[in-house]
């Protein structure tokens, strides 16, 4: 009938053999830090820590000296409170114990 033409040359082209070898990654040279080296990033990471430590301890005086006030407002009103219970309590009991 027809002849496709394309496909001859396709089927005549012999198959090439592959090396696998440059498929596989090859490993990465790895190069050993010097104790310098190593020191600095260790210096580098705690000094960091204790940025951040220093700024949270920052950061907890200046919240107490801001609510200062409040707290002392608070801590009166809680003895004021105690203060007015125990004397009920003392006024109550020489009541109960004169009446016996």
């Amino acid at each position: 009938m027809f002849k496709i033409s394309f496909f001859t040359p396709i089927l005549m082209i012999q198959p090439s053999l592959t090396n696998f070898d440059d498929f596989i990654e090859k490993p990465k040279p790895i190069i050993p830090k010097s104790k310098y080296e190593i020191q600095s990033d260790i210096n580098m990471y705690l000094n960091i820590i204790v940025l951040l430590i220093i700024i949270i301890g920052l950061f907890y005086l200046y919240q107490r000296f801001k609510y200062k006030s409040q707290h002392e407002e608070e801590t009166k009103e809680k003895i004021k409170q105690f203060d007015e219970y125990l004397n009920e309590y003392y006024i109550n009991d020489m009541l109960n114990t004169s009446k016996k």
